[in-house]
């Protein structure tokens, strides 16, 4: 009997594939037992915009108007922050996009700041309890990653000063607290896995496992600038040696980083199969939709895609047309916390499980945790790349936890903050080195 995605996710869950093979499912998709959906893609579309009706913040949590007084977006050379008080006192903080580059750079978008000036007079003294109706959803042309991230970091700090104002979490605002703890995986080490021998990156990987303490490890492959090259490591000398060096206890996933064809994305996935892979993240190249859903129909590993996608629309078609079985909106490149509770929800339709991609440093994954807590379809493993809070000038952001407790990782788990807002204080000195912009 030839077998499908769905044969090859229960036979994980039984055993079946070795004992890497259990968690397996908690990536794939899950359709809800005695709940068939319709095939037609009219209709399909129709639960899909049903869902997205469903209102996200927890306006009932407030009795009274919540008014924005001010909003300032604050700048320390390459680093930048919004800063929101309502007329009542309460405050809210947040940090926006470091970029890759712990310089600036690339990733730095939210110094876009004439979006910023458009979003802050959207927003300011408006009653904050109406905070659906303000977040944009897809709308002309419109949006897109840099609009995403500076809306993004108004909507967290506006969350945190909610937060603060009834004593709630970030999580509690946006949905009831499921997940109070998130496992994670580790995410980090893409340019020493794409460039070192194996024998030499894995032994890095090796070492960031004493501190992340991550049951799940992700992979990387592929050929910068090329499609269907191996990495300067070697893509299947790679695959094989971490499931090697990391045995059949680790949950190994890999990403393509969007250097396959579908013919490269099916032969590279059979490999991964092979070598009792759990995943295989977003091979073809960005914006390659049909060719991703291609892959998919090729393979029985579960695919996942999604974080780089700035729009509702796009994550709207990836699930009525099946073409992949996780989401992966990055909280900021997609436009907060609100907006990805959107795609949350489409997806829970059709069973299909939420894993974001978090920005790596600045504090993308205080976002996640926050984000995931209140994701009744969050997928088992979460991506975690390390517990630095480094800035866009390569400083640390010195935060302290509001509960007291700093996040550790308990064996890959890790404790969603349970402080107001965000959970977290920013150190005010810290604060004071970033200027009031005011020259738009």
């Amino acid at each position: 009997m030839k077998t499908n995605r769905r044969n090859f996710i229960n036979t994980a869950v039984a055993g079946g594939l070795g004992a890497a093979a259990a968690p397996f499912s908690s990536f794939g998709a899950h359709a809800k037992t005695g709940e068939a959906r319709p095939m037609d893609l009219r209709t399909r579309y129709a639960y899909l915009d049903d869902a997205l009706k469903k209102p996200v913040f927890r306006k009932e949590l407030f009795s009274a108007p919540v008014v924005l007084e001010t909003i300032e977006l604050l700048r320390d050379r390459e680093n930048f922050m919004v800063r929101v008080r309502s007329k009542d006192g309460a405050e809210g903080l947040a940090v926006g996009h470091t970029g890759l580059n712990p310089k600036g750079g690339g990733g730095q978008s939210v110094r876009n700041w004439p979006v910023s000036k458009f979003l802050f007079d959207q927003f300011q003294g408006k009653d904050m309890r109406d905070l659906d109706a303000l977040i944009p959803g897809d709308s002309g042309k419109g949006g897109g990653v840099p609009y995403n991230i500076a809306l993004a970091t108004l909507e967290f700090a506006i969350l945190d000063m909610l937060g603060n104002t009834i004593k709630k979490p970030v999580g509690a605002l946006i949905g009831n607290i499921v997940n109070p703890m998130v496992t994670v995986y580790q995410g980090s080490r893409m340019p020493e896995l794409l460039s070192l021998p194996p024998e030499q990156s894995l032994e890095i990987v090796k070492k960031d496992l004493q501190e992340t303490k991550a049951k799940a490890i992700k992979m990387r492959v592929g050929l910068a600038g090329q499609l269907d090259k191996d990495s300067k490591a070697g893509n299947e000398k790679l695959i094989k040696m971490a499931r090697e060096t990391f045995g059949d206890q680790m949950v190994l996933g890999c990403d393509g980083n969007n250097k396959f064809t579908v013919e490269g994305g099916i032969r590279m996935g059979k490999i991964l199969e092979h070598y009792n892979y759990q995943w295989w993240e977003e091979m073809v190249p960005f914006g390659w939709y049909d060719e991703l859903k291609m892959v998919k129909e090729g393979l029985r590993i579960p695919i996942f895609t999604g974080e780089s996608e700035a729009h509702i629309s796009t994550f709207r078609w990836l699930i009525a047309n099946d073409a992949c079985d996780v989401l992966q909106p990055d909280q900021l490149y997609f436009g907060g916390m609100i907006r990805s509770m959107k795609v949350a929800r489409m997806a829970e339709v059709f069973g299909k499980t939420m894993v974001p991609h978090i920005t790596q440093y600045g504090l993308g994954y205080i976002y996640m945790l926050h984000f995931i807590s209140a994701c009744p379809n969050a997928g088992k493993y979460q991506e975690f790349d390390t517990f630095s809070t480094r800035d866009a000038n390569g400083n640390q952001i010195p935060i302290v936890y509001k509960s007291g407790d700093p996040i550790v990782s308990y064996d890959g788990v890790l404790k969603v903050p349970t402080g107001p807002g965000l959970g977290i204080t920013i150190d005010p000195d810290y604060v004071k080195k970033h200027k009031v912009i005011k020259d738009w």
